[in-house]
């Protein structure tokens, strides 16, 4: 159970950020705000004109990249999980994800065909205080199962034990989302470049970092 708390500086997020922009006279800054509102917003109709693809694949790129998150940092390890749970979570990471504050201010070309895109982001402290009552969540469910708070087969115990950390895990995200707290803005530079001829998109290594500022990620590997 313990790992589990650490999985927020353990795992890479696993989505794939393979949406791209035409290029010509490619608007770095216009499509990083595409890229935003869409992943973060769920907002897709700009996103579908810059991208040149439709509303409804954005729409599924979206809910695979919530799902992504969810798995990587949330519930990893638990590959059964119900569909209820997982709507459960779903919907709470996409609240989560559309309270972030982002601006985006300019794009710089820095390569005959590479941008740097300066965003200012206020970066929030839902996931330090998050992992901080889940691994003391974890403690009590160990401590529990070891005095005997459990009764069954090994398998059965297990089963339960891993139905009340997920039950406490996401009380305990609503509770960090409801009283997170935003820090002072600060600028991210985010790359956007070709990837085949005139297709340029934000690698999964860049949108990875830009969410990792968000979420103080580099903050919670230190603590453990």
């Amino acid at each position: 159970m313990r790992k589990m708390a650490y999985t927020f500086a353990a795992i890479l997020l696993a989505a794939v950020f393979g949406l791209t922009g035409c290029g010509g006279d490619f608007d770095a800054a216009g499509y990083m705000q595409a890229v935003l509102d869409e992943r973060l917003q769920g907002e897709f109709s700009e996103a579908a004109q810059i991208m040149d693809t439709s509303e409804f694949e954005l729409k599924q790129d979206y809910e695979s990249s919530v799902d992504s998150f969810v798995y990587a940092y949330l519930t990893a390890g638990y590959e059964e999980l119900n569909d209820y749970t997982l709507y459960e979570y779903e919907t709470l990471v996409k609240d989560i994800f559309s309270v972030m504050k982002y601006d985006v201010k300019k794009a710089e070309k820095v390569g005959e065909k590479e941008y740097e895109v300066s965003v200012e982001i206020q970066p929030v402290d839902l996931f330090l205080n998050y992992v901080k009552e889940l691994e003391q969540a974890s403690d009590e469910i160990e401590k529990s199962a070891k005095n005997g708070g459990y009764e069954g087969t090994e398998e059965e115990i297990r089963e339960m034990m891993q139905y009340d950390y997920l039950s406490r895990a996401y009380s305990l995200l609503q509770d960090a989302y409801t009283s997170m707290q935003y820090g002072k803005p600060e600028t991210v530079i985010v790359e956007v470049a070709a990837e085949d001829g005139n297709s340029y998109a934000v690698s999964e290594e860049e949108y990875q970092m830009l969410l990792e500022q968000f979420f103080r990620m580099d903050e919670i590997a230190n603590t453990n």
